[in-house]
C-alpha cells in the first residue's frame, strides 16, 4: 500500500456535506469515521446508522490516517470503503 492512500466511508449523515474519513486513534488503536466538514466522529457502523457519535474536536488524542490493513481488522471491515481522491 502506498503511504499516501487515504480512505473514507461515504457522506456524513449529520451535515451531508463532508466525507467520513477513516482515522486510527494512536492511543486506543480504534478506527473511526471523521467528518471533514462538521467534525463529527463515529466509532462504529452502528453509531453511524443511529447518527450518534462524538465531536472529534473534543478529543485530545492524536490520530493518523487508517491503513487498508488496519481497516480490514476493524469494525469497518465489512463496510463499503472508498479511496480518497483529490
Amino acid at each position: 500500500m502506498a503511504m499516501d492512500e487515504k480512505f473514507h466511508i461515504g457522506e456524513c449523515p449529520i451535515c451531508r456535506q463532508g466525507r467520513l474519513l477513516l482515522f486510527r486513534n494512536l492511543e486506543s488503536g480504534d478506527i473511526y469515521g471523521h467528518c471533514e466538514e462538521c467534525e463529527q466522529g463515529f466509532l462504529t457502523p452502528d453509531e453511524l446508522e443511529e447518527r450518534t457519535g462524538f465531536l472529534t474536536l473534543a478529543s485530545d488524542d492524536d490520530a493518523d490516517w487508517a491503513t487498508e490493513e488496519q481497516i480490514s481488522r476493524s469494525v469497518w471491515a465489512n463496510y463499503k470503503v472508498w479511496r480518497v481522491t483529490s
